[in-house]
């Protein structure tokens, strides 16, 4: 199948006609292709601001309409399209905040060019989005904006920032990722906690876990990403309760079922969603996503190294952010989640100290991307950014971490505690187990096979 079929492009036309939020401006492939494809952007204009609920950070920071705009560069970049956000949008537009989010190219509706067919993956890169983004902002007609990025969203707005420091009125970088070796930051940091048990609550996690490689239950070579997926979506209690299971001979069915899904191939090519292929290039060779991968136990980039391989090395970084982050000039708040280990709150803290002036909010239980786990807290933020007042918000941290995790991650968590919960408690589990114990010892004698039918006298 084309990939013209699987994005239907007649579905798209229709989309753009009926949905009066969505813009188009046309970009030159690159500097060396002047062909056009449309890039796509999303708008979302301020409606009358309602009242901020109890435990946002009290009341509007200000009395008069927010300075600028709000730009949301979402993670990825293979996440770079603008329909999952739509809820997100309309709520800061309830704020009053007039809202733009860009489709990265080779992403959702900006991923064809101008006859239906993808664009050439050599076309996709950081420079070019960057250039895209400039773009968009003078298509908007938009000269300053407040800033809000996530992940790799973040690396793109210390960019555009330090480059472009004219076009930002502020910045909100969230589980920011700043160069190529943070892998190696969050490598470490799933290790010291899972397998050298380096923290005094989880000591006993990791020895349990070491335990069970060396007998065989678990291949430790492969096991960082499913530790990394448990502890993201239900923190080290749920990786205790996970790795307890395995120990009493369960467990299997969970550990097994987010280990499959992790190896999904749509897991990374769902339209709209997350569309991984034309966008590897940027994340393998400009990013260096994988580049530390080394098959090692507990490694969380066993997976990402894999994929690295399809496109070609990394040679070294397109820009270089820690020698560019002194050069920021305009206010930022940096987020981070205390449980974040795809971007620990380290690599956030000494983005802090290498930008000037910058503040530092860290939320405790909280993982990686606020924008996509504590929606809540991104609202605040990105609306306390575009009125110049994100510079107050440390001191509401505690009215922050109290908001509510958004539904999908509340739903992601309580699948997780109902799986173990069912293989802690559940009597068809125990039945299954049994069984299963009776067959392999069957197996092993025979006798075992004809004890029904032995009288008793």
């Amino acid at each position: 199948m084309r990939s013209v079929d699987l994005f239907d492009r007649p579905a798209q036309d229709d989309l753009l006609q009926i949905r009066n939020d969505l813009m188009t401006v046309y970009r030159e492939f690159s500097a060396a292709d002047p062909r056009l494809f449309p890039l796509r952007y999303a708008r979302t204009v301020p409606r009358r601001a309602r009242r901020p609920a109890a435990g946002t950070g009290g009341t509007s920071p200000a009395g008069a309409p927010p300075q600028v705009p709000v730009l949301l560069i979402p993670d990825g970049p293979g996440r770079g399209s603008v329909l999952p956000y739509d809820v997100l949008r309309r709520a800061l537009a309830g704020r009053g905040l007039d809202v733009l989010m860009m489709e990265h190219r080779g992403v959702g509706l900006s991923r064809l060019d101008s006859t239906g067919e993808d664009l050439p993956a050599s076309v996709i890169s950081v420079r070019e989005v960057l250039d895209d983004l400039l773009a968009v902002l003078d298509h908007a007609r938009v000269p300053r904006v407040s800033v809000y990025g996530v992940g790799y969203g973040a690396y793109l707005a210390q960019a555009l920032a330090a480059l472009h420091p004219g076009r930002v009125h502020s910045l909100v970088l969230d589980s920011p990722l700043t160069g190529a070796d943070d892998e190696r930051v969050a490598q470490a940091a799933l290790r010291g906690l899972y397998w050298e048990g380096t923290e005094p609550s989880t000591s006993t996690i990791a020895s349990t876990l070491r335990r069970l490689a060396a007998e065989g239950v678990i291949d430790a070579h492969r096991a960082g990403p499913v530790v990394l997926a448990v502890h993201e979506h239900g923190g080290p209690s749920a990786v205790r309760d996970l790795v307890d299971l395995l120990a009493l001979g369960r467990g299997q069915l969970t550990w097994n079922s987010v280990r499959q899904v992790l190896n999904q191939e749509w897991l990374q090519n769902t339209p709209y969603v997350m569309e991984y292929d034309l966008t590897a290039r940027i994340s393998h060779s400009e990013l260096g996503h994988g580049h530390h991968a080394d098959g090692g136990p507990l490694d969380p980039l066993v997976v990402v190294g894999q994929q690295a391989r399809a496109v070609p090395p990394f040679t070294g970084e397109v820009l270089d952010l820690h020698q560019l982050a002194p050069a920021i000039t305009a206010p930022t708040l940096v987020l981070t989640g205390r449980q974040d280990l795809v971007s620990p709150p380290v690599i956030a803290r000494e983005l802090v100290a290498r930008i000037p002036g910058a503040d530092l909010l860290e939320v405790p239980r909280a993982g990686h991307s606020m924008l996509d786990t504590r929606s809540q807290i991104t609202q605040v933020a990105a609306r306390w950014s575009a009125f110049g007042a994100a510079h107050l918000l440390p001191q509401y941290a505690a009215e922050l971490t109290a908001l509510p995790a958004t539904p999908t991650d509340q739903a992601l968590s309580r699948g997780l505690q109902i799986a173990l919960a069912v293989e802690r408690y559940s009597p068809w589990r125990l039945w299954v187990e049994s069984a299963k114990a009776k067959r392999e010892q069957a197996h092993v004698d025979p006798r075992a096979r004809r004890t029904r039918h032995v009288k008793l006298d």
